[in-house]
């Protein structure tokens, strides 16, 4: 299955010269952590949306030869603007087959990326966390209101919620059609193609294990959260899974 991972943006609270997934935890950087826990969840092809810095982007890739994996990025020229433009760039590479979408700034354990990967319904999913006590920035957190494996509702404003988005989802190419449709109302987020999705009925909930981790680094205190957390994620060893094809 293919991995979308959503770089294209500037990441502006942790203001950087270099792209904020680029940035530096532990022995290896906060991309590595994706890609090592999507590979392992079962993701063989990756799909990185560039836009910011995208020189420093294809250049890292190259000096790390890829990491050995299947990874071709596209850029987005319009990557000031919402991230589901980032999303609807990948059309075309993504083809007709569901795929999984991840922020470039979420650590999510590769058990609980799993269950999204290999879950056997046939909806389009989001991961969730129901856990609110044990969310690091609450106030921040892109809210979901579910019923019991629907979700109904999406937003960083909602005031009635009982879960939270952890950044992880399995979507079918009727993704794309959802976000044109809000783009032509202007909205250009991912979380606005969602709130169409969930109109018609096609979105549901993969719910986070206690067991499970994940961390949104959007912010310097999430950041040193996520260094001081590092044990929590899993442990930072080579990728081993090897794919030949390389694509810049």
């Amino acid at each position: 299955m293919k991995a979308v991972i959503v770089a294209a943006g500037r990441g502006s609270r942790l203001m950087n010269h270099r792209p904020k997934t680029l940035l530096p935890l532990g022995d290896s950087t906060i991309l590595e952590h994706i890609l090592r826990n999507l590979n392992q969840a079962g993701v063989d092809e990756f799909v990185i949306v560039v836009g910011y810095q995208a020189r420093i982007f294809h250049d890292f890739l190259l000096t790390h030869d890829y990491f050995d994996l299947n990874i071709q990025t596209v850029y987005n020229a319009d990557w000031m603007k919402g991230n589901g433009i980032s999303v609807l760039s990948a059309k075309e590479v993504v083809g007709d087959e569901p795929f999984i979408l991840s922020m470039s700034d979420h650590l999510v354990s590769p058990d609980a990326v799993a269950g999204v990967v290999h879950a056997k319904n046939s909806a389009n999913l989001l991961l969730v966390d129901p856990d609110l006590e044990r969310i690091f920035d609450l106030d921040d957190a892109t809210k979901v209101r579910v019923a019991g494996q629907k979700i109904v509702s999406i937003g960083k404003e909602l005031e009635e919620y009982n879960a939270i988005d952890c950044g992880i989802f399995r979507l079918k190419p009727d993704f794309f059609e959802a976000m044109s449709i809000q783009l032509k109302h202007g909205e250009d987020s991912i979380s606005a193609a969602i709130r169409e999705l969930i109109r018609i009925g096609d979105m549901e909930a993969v719910f986070m294990s206690p067991n499970h981790w994940w961390i949104d680094i959007d912010t310097p205190e999430a950041f040193q959260f996520a260094k001081d957390n590092l044990d929590r994620i899993e442990p930072a060893n080579i990728i081993k899974k090897v794919h030949p094809e390389k694509v810049g």
